[in-house]
């Protein structure tokens, strides 16, 4: 055959000058090969994991653009704060990890429509977004895939695949349920309850005259329409362990002063972010339950909610009980006790307090359980932090560190971490091997991960206040010695990284602040949301189980 002949004939695979056949997909699997060669190179240059990754990606992004909503003008009003994107970014990562901790004051500095973009976040970071895109998906029936069932689960689930969907509906209806019930009992609280707009305490206003201090209240008193949009925003703060209010600066406090008591609306707030901390495996739990003995057969709980459950009653009781006694030690000198009289320094810090006269002592004693128990996870205040002395503080530190229950709307190391950490510690103490709760072992995995968790969690910390109080020290010192610094200092960092929002400095502190403080601040409160253990698989990716291991060679330690 001539080459003009193999040229005109469709059938030949033959190349005129080669031994071998021609493919004409010869190509094109030549291209897949090198397209599979290079997405597996990609695959593995990527830092993230699967799920974590692709759960610390949203967070990230959604604060980013909340942030830049946040600082557009006519979003916030406060001319100091148009195209503050920092600040933006401050606000926006405080409400979508739920944490209520504020540069800017969104009762005054932002309009409705940025407290309706502050109380969205709230609500998404509360349930969470892929937790959020499941119940759209149950909503309108369509089908969950596996990789989006696993995201959540991360996210808000249990350690079983298996029940992540039922579990995500039960705790999303039963919230629901919750915060709908909170918003009518609030509505008709704030529409007949007048809000004051002075304390008993009082400020020197200079020449030797003192004035009660005024609270910058914003009153819903008989108005329909804030009255409703107070209910909604609140309830939506409470329930998602927020902190956020759009009542005044002092966020309760004007329905805690004299002839403005409302101990409806504090007792409603409370409820909201006790269930809200729960966790939504403890939903689970509590209706399978329920469903068991209506059909006369017993179900047990979880571990997860027995540990859970114990851990946070001893906490509900003991805080508020460790907290009064550190107070009733120096009764006389207590700002929680008395009501007194003070100056104002540089920042508008406290000082030169002078004690005035007794509250009363069941005013006093609501106080402490109030503040104490949001502390665990809600941030609301009745009376300002700072009004407890330091050993309370170290107190509050210390359970907004701990936190609440995991797969539920607030931070810190979480109860169960705390839970197991503790019965790992007696077990070594008995010199058992394995470490058991409830008649259940603990997988050994399962007690590293939570010393990891708190290793990690107390070096943060401890990180965080060395690097505020380095960079914002002309903030802190003007009129304040270094320890009362330090314990501040220890007191908003937990805070954010349990989410809480319990803040012992002043607007004009937290805005005199350096960047870095304020960076750390952001990042403490987006660790806090995302929690350690999922930050931890952030950059985690599978690995190749290897075939062998090493001599075990004991150390001795102290």
């Amino acid at each position: 055959m001539s080459k003009n002949e193999m040229k005109s004939n469709p059938l030949s695979n033959q190349s005129p000058n080669s031994d071998h056949t021609y493919t004409p997909d010869h190509d094109e699997n030549k291209n897949r090969k090198f397209n599979e060669k290079l997405f597996l190179k990609m695959k593995k240059l990527w830092p993230l994991s699967k799920i974590s990754g692709r759960i610390f990606l949203i967070y990230l992004l959604v604060v980013l653009l909340g942030g830049l909503l946040l600082s557009i003008p006519g979003v916030v009003v406060n001319d100091n704060f148009h195209w503050s994107f920092l600040t933006g970014i401050f606000t926006a990562s405080s409400a979508f990890s739920d944490t209520g901790i504020n540069i800017a004051d969104v009762s005054h500095d932002y309009s409705f429509w940025g407290q309706l973009l502050c109380a969205i976040m709230i609500e998404i970071g509360g349930i969470g977004i892929l937790t959020f895109k499941i119940v759209l998906f149950l909503a309108i029936n369509k089908r969950i895939s596996l990789n989006d069932t696993q995201t959540a689960q991360s996210e808000r689930g249990s350690s079983t695949t298996a029940y992540t969907i039922e579990l995500i509906r039960d705790g999303f209806i039963w919230l629901t349920i919750v915060q709908i019930s909170a918003a009518i009992v609030l509505f008709f609280a704030f529409f007949f309850q007048e809000p004051g707009t002075i304390t008993q305490n009082m400020v020197d206003i200079g020449g030797g005259q003192y004035e009660n201090t005024a609270l910058n209240t914003v009153s819903p008193f008989h108005d329909f329409k804030l009255s409703l949009w107070f209910a909604i925003f609140h309830s939506t703060s409470a329930i998602n362990n927020a902190g956020f209010d759009i009542i005044s600066s002092g966020s309760l406090q004007p329905y805690n002063v004299q002839g403005h008591y409302s101990y409806l609306i504090q007792v409603v707030f409370l409820m909201e972010w006790i269930l809200g901390g729960l966790g939504y495996p403890t939903f689970h739990d509590i209706k399978r339950k329920i469903r068991a003995r209506r059909a006369g057969y017993s179900v047990k709980f979880s571990l997860f909610a027995k540990l859970n459950f114990w851990v946070y009653s001893f906490f509900l009781i003991a805080g508020p009980l460790m907290v009064f006694g550190t107070e009733m030690i120096n009764q006389d000198q207590s700002m929680i006790f008395n009501y007194y009289q003070y100056e104002t320094g540089a920042f508008g810090v406290t000082s030169n307090v002078e004690i005035l006269s007794a509250k009363p002592m069941g005013v006093a004693i609501m106080d402490i359980i109030f503040n104490t128990t949001a502390c665990r996870n809600a941030g609301f205040s009745t009376v300002p932090i700072n009004d407890f002395n330091a050993g309370s503080k170290t107190i509050m530190s210390a359970l907004m560190f701990i936190g609440s229950a995991p797969s539920s709307t607030a931070g810190g190391i979480r109860t169960t971490t705390f839970a197991i950490i503790m019965l790992a510690t007696w077990a070594i103490i008995r010199n058992n091997r394995q470490t058991t709760a409830f008649k259940k072992t603990i997988p050994e995995i399962t007690v590293k991960r939570a010393f990891a968790v708190f290793f990690i969690s107390a070096t943060l910390v401890i990180i965080s206040i060395i690097a505020i109080y380095s960079d914002s020290a002309k903030v802190l010192s003007p009129t304040q010695t270094g320890d009362t610094s330090v314990v501040q200092i220890l007191t908003l960092i937990t805070s954010a990284f349990g989410t809480v929002g319990m803040n012992p400095f002043t607007g004009e502190q937290m805005v005199a602040f350096g960047a870095l403080s304020k960076i750390v601040m952001i990042m403490m409160m987006f660790l806090g949301q995302l929690g350690i253990s999922n930050t931890l698989l952030v950059f985690v990716k599978p690995s190749t189980k290897k075939m062998y291991g090493y001599l075990e060679e004991d150390v001795v330690i102290g």
